[in-house]
């Protein structure tokens, strides 16, 4: 393996040369730096990132560790952080945890252990129990005894000095739920994300405040959970119409749960819009191929993740700079499964 020996012998410079080059630490002439361009790239040396890490304390490298691979929802959040960590001269490694909070801990650790340089983290922890809690304010000091590693939170606010980029989930679920009353729909289903996590418990309450606030009543029967997949809204839609009460519309606690709700109800025999009307939150790319199209709340991903980015480079650069939290704006788009004159545009960009 080529070493750092090699290319100062075939440049004709010392190590302490090259090791100037490479780390931009002090002055090299244009000579001098030239030269040892040329043997780099002639020996093809490697720098190992973490080697280099030991010495200067920075590897360039972020952790993004996200809940799942397989909901659409988040490619184009990485995206947006991927773009963003290009910006800033940083590649970006991601890890799934599928839900799992020990498995997330687990991730978290190697960051740590491998001198990345931050964290971007989707957290499934709730901080409910008392395990939670702890693992949560441990992430203000995460690093290990030489370095601290600063976290970003993506999606939920975790803790008072924790960094965080945010969409008013409250916020969204009421523009869902405020579309449908403003169609003539007074009874209302809801198919909740995972009560168990802060996003599915907050669009939870945003349906249930905006009912209230329209003088609406709130039936338990009409509630049902999912765990944000297709088949678990399909699963969900059929147990509350087995419940026998009756209603016009639904609001989905995301667009793959929608999709869901929509297969479950055409294959009971109801018509969307004009039996049931249906709305999910997200606005991914599959919602617009169904039919009918489905009606969502459009939530920025490419931006949380973009911003995630770059307020992590921000904390990164001042570790002493108070605490910042991004709240994002969502919007409606109105498609067929709420009404005949939504939009049937397919999306066919950026996938």
């Amino acid at each position: 393996m080529v070493g750092i020996k090699e290319v100062a012998k075939k440049a004709g410079v010392s190590i302490s040369t090259v090791s100037n080059v490479m780390n931009e630490k002090k002055p090299v002439s244009p000579e001098l730096k030239a030269r040892v361009n040329e043997a780099i790239e002639a020996l093809q040396y490697e720098v190992n990132p973490v080697g280099r890490g030991l010495k200067s304390n920075k590897t360039n490298q972020i952790g993004v560790i996200v809940p799942s691979f397989n909901q659409v929802y988040f490619p184009a959040v990485l995206q947006g952080i991927n773009e963003a960590g290009i910006k800033y001269g940083y590649t970006i490694l991601v890890f799934e945890t599928n839900g799992d909070v020990e498995l997330e801990k687990q991730h978290v650790r190697f960051l740590q252990h491998s001198w990345s340089d931050g964290i971007i983290l989707a957290s499934y922890a709730n901080g409910e129990n008392i395990s939670d809690r702890k693992y949560i304010r441990s992430l203000l000091d995460s690093g290990n005894r030489k370095k601290r590693m600063p976290v970003v939170s993506l999606e939920n606010v975790l803790d008072p000095g924790i960094d965080a980029v945010v969409i008013d989930n409250r916020k969204a679920a009421a523009t869902a739920v405020n579309h449908l009353i403003s169609l003539g729909h007074k009874s209302i289903a809801h198919i909740a994300a995972p009560l168990r996590f802060q996003i599915g418990h907050l669009r939870l309450e945003g349906f249930k405040e905006t009912m209230q606030q329209a003088c609406l009543t709130v039936d338990e029967d009409l509630i049902a959970e999912g765990d944000y997949s297709p088949i678990s809204g399909y699963d969900a839609m059929k147990k509350v119409l087995k419940r026998g009460k009756k209603f016009t519309a639904v609001f989905a606690g995301n667009d793959q749960m929608g999709i869901g709700v929509i297969r479950a109800l055409l294959d009971e025999g109801y018509r969307v819009p004009e039996d049931v009307a249906v709305i999910g939150i997200d606005n991914n790319f599959p919602s617009t191929l169904i039919a009918p199209s489905l009606s969502s709340v459009n939530l920025p991903k490419y931006d949380l993740g973009f911003q995630a980015m770059h307020l992590l480079n921000e904390r990164m650069k001042d570790p002493g700079r108070p605490r910042c939290v991004i709240t994002l704006e969502s919007e409606l788009v109105v498609r067929k499964s709420t009404s005949s004159e939504g939009s049937g545009t397919w999306n066919l960009v950026g996938w």
